[in-house]
């Protein structure tokens, strides 16, 4: 009960507070927007109308957007996705123009629309507003404003330099593969003869940017080793004792330490990262067909392989990338336990900014400022002065 009393009040006063004035028409329109156009009406509103439209469509589902515009930028209504509306006001706080903008995205189909528009003026004064609107034209210069630099001699002066030095290197050994894969004989029922081990190496690094890194990992080097039985494991281990020996008697380049080569890899890591082989003849076993495997686009292209109970080498190129390993038995009764060892060797390096002062023989140059003015025909909407009779 409340609610409604308040109500007949606010409309009350209202009543009382306004003219009784009625709208007026500007504009009665049909207006056809063609497909992927839009069409723009103007109109004059002198301060304090309402101003009062409504939009139908007769031909077509909706228009991408209907807008009102306080001409130059001002946008005062905005509907998106329009298939019309009734009455929609807004209140005209300064004499001016109003542009009308509507726009049809379809690309095949026109827009067909019947549009009203009215104005309240604010109080009998103003009911003859003249709401037409006429163009003019004017002419605005603007300027391009150029440098131009002028060249008068050199002069010597010391100039501060940054170059990028490197302050720190680090090698790792970081591992693949380390496993005894069965390969079943060649008439074996349940499984195949032939075993496929996949692996993939570290992607090399350069943080921040590759052109001025700041640190930098990147593979410089890999090797495997394959053997197998247990005559194979006894001489990888003869291998690493020999490593440990040549690292002991400083055969070793200056970048290997003892813990590259230990931890089980001093044989393969010294061939990963110098390329020197401390492995002997090979022990008597069963032998196994094994073919080094790269990725490239889907499919495995071969690198190289091998027949024999052991097989070992270094790769410095290819190294990045995807790989496999396939191990192949041609034994037809006996399955073969075939040991794999995969490591690859990267180089992490930090740098830092060092900064020095160079002197050089500079040029002196002056610059001096060119406006090329730019002259612009620009044509924009005036109210017609005077009232309507």
């Amino acid at each position: 009960m409340h609610r409604i009393i308040a109500s007949t009040t606010l409309f009350l006063f209202f009543s009382s507070a306004l003219p009784a004035q009625l709208p007026v028409t500007v504009a009665e329109l049909t207006v056809e927007v063609g497909a992927n156009s839009e069409e723009n009406l103007y109109y004059g509103f002198e301060t304090g109308d309402l101003l009062i439209v409504s939009l139908e469509l007769l031909d077509g589902k909706d228009l991408k957007f209907f807008e009102i515009i306080e001409y130059p930028e001002n946008s005062r209504i905005l509907e998106y996705e329009t298939g019309g509306f009734d009455d929609k006001r807004l209140k005209v706080y300064q004499r001016g123009v109003f542009q009308f903008r509507l726009q049809n995205a379809s690309l095949l189909k026109k827009r067909v629309c019947r549009l009203h528009i009215k104005r309240l003026p604010a109080s009998a004064a103003t009911v003859n507003f003249n709401p037409g609107v006429r163009w003019e034209e004017r002419v605005d210069t603007t300027f391009n404003v150029q440098s131009e630099t002028l060249h008068s001699g050199t002069e010597v002066k010391d100039v501060q330099q940054r170059r990028r030095v490197l302050a720190g290197i680090d090698t790792s050994v970081v591992t693949l593969l380390d496993k005894v894969e069965r390969v079943h004989s060649r008439t074996n029922l349940t499984a195949d003869n032939e075993t496929l081990l996949e692996f993939e190496l570290p992607r090399n690094r350069f943080d921040p940017s590759p052109e001025e890194p700041a640190h930098a990992t990147e593979v410089v080097s890999w090797a495997y080793w394959i053997g197998t039985g247990e005559q194979s494991r006894e001489w990888y281990q003869k291998a690493n004792e020999s490593a440990l020996e040549r690292l002991a008697r400083g055969l070793t380049k200056g970048a290997i330490s003892t813990g590259l080569l230990s931890g089980g890899y001093g044989a393969l890591a010294l061939l990963a990262i110098e390329g020197i082989s401390v492995f002997s003849n090979p022990p008597s076993g069963e032998n196994v067909q094994y073919a080094l495997l790269l990725e490239e686009n889907g499919e495995y292209k071969e690198l190289g392989k091998g027949n024999s109970i052991t097989g070992y080498g270094r790769v410095d190129n290819p190294n990045q990338g995807r790989f496999a390993l396939r191990l192949a038995n041609d034994n037809y009764l006996e399955g073969i336990n075939v040991n794999v060892k995969i490591v690859a060797v990267t180089v992490s390096r930090t740098y830092r900014d060092e900064y020095f002062t160079e002197t050089r023989e500079v040029p002196v140059s002056q610059s001096t400022v060119v406006r090329e003015p730019v002259l612009k025909r620009i044509r924009f909407p005036v109210l017609v002065e005077g009232e309507k009779k």
